[in-house]
């Protein structure tokens, strides 16, 4: 696989064409994340009903791979629990790292499946997901 594979028309049109990109007004909570190794940095919110999240936007700045797997990330939490979120957040984890993992829980998020093979692109789509373990906890 080259590098320029990873690039799929999804990954493309989350990038440009998120809906969840923006700050959200009077979220119940938010969290910051960066990525020192290649300057991706996002602010991520989410609007909370009980334990479910009920909306779920970012913004701050990033390169494709990093925009695109919060995007998808956004579209995947929304109307989850939290304990749903976890689980969600874990089973991404497992495929990043090549591991067993339910395809059907992550839905457009296994367009990063291969990214094992390019570790320094790792960092780039789980800054969103360590963003969201890290405001869930």
């Amino acid at each position: 696989m080259r590098p320029e594979d990873l690039y799929s028309d999804v990954i493309m049109f989350h990038y440009k064409n998120s809906s969840h990109r923006g700050a959200l007004e009077n979220p119940t909570a938010a969290q910051e994340g960066s990525n020192l190794s290649c300057g991706d940095s996002l602010r991520l919110y989410i609007k909370t009903n009980g334990d479910t999240i009920n909306k779920v936007t970012f913004d701050g700045h990033g390169c494709a791979i990093s925009v695109a797997s919060a995007s998808i990330l956004a579209e995947l939490i929304e109307g989850k629990s939290k304990n749903e979120a976890s689980e969600i957040i874990q089973e991404f984890y497992k495929m990043i790292k090549g591991e067993d993992f339910n395809a059907e829980l992550l839905g457009d998020a296994v367009v990063f499946e291969n990214l094992k093979q390019f570790p320094i692109r790792v960092k780039c789509a789980t800054l969103a997901w360590h963003t969201l373990e890290q405001l869930l906890k």
